[in-house]
């Protein structure tokens, strides 16, 4: 019997595009959680406090699985991925305190862009005219909502910019490294590196976090761990090109969360 086709993709199309709306909905939560605790603690703390977690977190079930699980044929790749992820993450958090919600998100759609467009130049694939269109509209949308009326450029703009630059860059290290190796291994791996690159940074600005914190950081951690999975094998079963655009539904969730939580 015939694959199902999607956007000219196989039936696993459909299947990444719907783990990639998991991911936009699992993301906004994740934004929540982060821009709250981020108001309470520094956030290459932060950052690294919920790395940690995530590793404690996912090493009983990946032990249980075997080492096989977390084997990897491109260490080299793996760390230079966990490096952007680390990066991208301590500019994400450092943002969200400086930012409304909504504001994150939308700065946050120039990472689809950037993405889409490396997927095209240096991973091969389609360039049809409707994702060239899409790639103009996102930047024309990008510019207009970073810099309305040419506004100075806020540094919690500019670190969201940083971020979706490296978010998008680790894209395509997850689309070329699952092509071998597993996508538990790059959730894995990446919370390994980020949390061995953020703690020397973390120490400089030490805390112990209350009960209440830690409760919520490992919620952080839970939904954050969730988010990955969905979004490694949405990456791997689908092009970039495809489920990128589906990463806009986060600024409905986000502008929903956003004004409930914070009115």
């Amino acid at each position: 019997m015939e694959s199902n086709k999607f956007f000219g993709g196989q039936s696993d199309s459909i299947i990444g595009i719907s783990l990639a709306l998991l991911s936009a909905l699992l993301l906004a939560f994740n934004s929540a959680i982060g821009k709250q605790l981020g108001q309470e603690l520094h956030p290459f703390l932060l950052n690294f406090i919920r790395a940690f977690i995530m590793v404690v977190m996912l090493l009983p079930w990946i032990l249980r699985r075997g080492l096989r699980g977390i084997r990897t044929s491109r260490p080299g790749l793996q760390f230079i991925n966990g490096f952007f992820f680390a990066v991208a993450l301590s500019a994400w958090f450092w943002a969200l305190p400086l930012l409304p919600l909504d504001l994150i998100t939308a700065v946050g759609f120039t990472a689809p862009t950037f993405a889409v467009l490396g997927a095209i130049l240096f991973l091969g694939e389609k360039s049809e005219p409707w994702r060239w269109g899409a790639l103009i509209v996102g930047i024309i949308g990008a510019l207009i909502i970073v810099r309305p009326g040419f506004t100075e450029v806020s540094p919690g703009v500019l670190a969201m910019i940083i971020s979706s630059m490296c978010f998008a860059i680790t894209k395509l290290l997850v689309k070329v490294i699952t092509r071998i190796d597993t996508p538990e291994s790059v959730v894995f791996w990446q919370a390994v590196w980020t949390a061995v690159l953020a703690f020397p940074v973390a120490l400089f600005f030490w805390a112990i976090p209350s009960w209440e914190q830690t409760a919520w950081l490992i919620a952080l951690s839970i939904v954050t761990i969730l988010n990955h999975y969905c979004m490694t094998w949405a990456v791997k079963l689908a092009d970039i090109g495809i489920i990128e655009p589906i990463s806009f539904t986060r600024l409905i969730w986000a502008a929903i969360v956003g004004y409930l939580i914070w009115g």
